[in-house]
């Protein structure tokens, strides 16, 4: 009996090892270093909802870390972060917003969407516990709320995917039931949508 705990206690850490090893391997496949778009489908499902909201339009992630959300349907809206400031542009309506990024409250979602975007969910450990499950060529890494990071209202995030490292599905969890799942394709990278970046965030900003 002894022997046999022996055993069983000396292969835990080999497990936690190979758990890493498969999450940093990962982590690395879906890194990007250069800026890159992506055309996305989003769904929310909303508790007092009848039925869910669809929009859709254009992600594109830089590579300074700046984020642009182009919402082209049901309506035109730019939502970004670049540097230390959030921006909001929406033509239909002539509202425009530019505040300071802060790490909490509807900001903190924001930046977990990116850093998820980027390939960079190793640097989520402090606050989320990092899990992956993996069938065949289908991968999933959730990304669960520690219980002591001082965020009631932290959502879960999962991102998913296959062996097609163009394509990504994002899911956030409220805690209060609502749900946003962004279904997202690559479509260009490098220059060009570098160029895209910095003219959406020249309009958002009113430049």
């Amino acid at each position: 009996m002894k022997r046999s705990l022996c055993a069983l206690l000396m292969l835990l850490p080999m497990a936690g090892l190979a758990d890493d090893t498969a999450l940093n391997a990962l982590l690395t496949r879906i890194h990007q270093d250069g800026a890159a778009e992506f055309r996305y489908q989003e769904t929310r499902a909303l508790e007092l909802a009848t039925a869910p909201w669809q929009g859709q339009g254009l992600m594109l992630s830089g590579a300074d870390g700046s984020l642009v959300k182009l919402q082209q349907q049901p309506n035109r809206v730019i939502m970004a972060i670049s540097g230390q400031k959030m921006y909001y542009w929406d033509a239909g309506q002539n509202q425009r917003h530019v505040a300071a990024l802060e790490p909490t409250g509807p900001a903190a979602q924001i930046l977990v969407f990116r850093t998820l975007l980027q390939g960079y969910g190793d640097e989520l450990r402090a606050d989320y516990d990092l899990s992956l499950a993996s069938q065949g060529q289908d991968w999933t890494l959730r990304l669960t709320p520690k219980a002591d990071n001082g965020d009631d209202n932290a959502a879960t995030i999962e991102i998913s995917g296959d062996q097609d490292a163009s394509k990504r599905r994002l899911t956030i969890r409220q805690p209060d039931g609502d749900a946003t799942e962004y279904r997202l394709e690559k479509t260009s990278e490098g220059q060009a949508a570098a160029d895209s970046i910095q003219r959406l965030l020249q309009e958002a900003a009113g430049e």
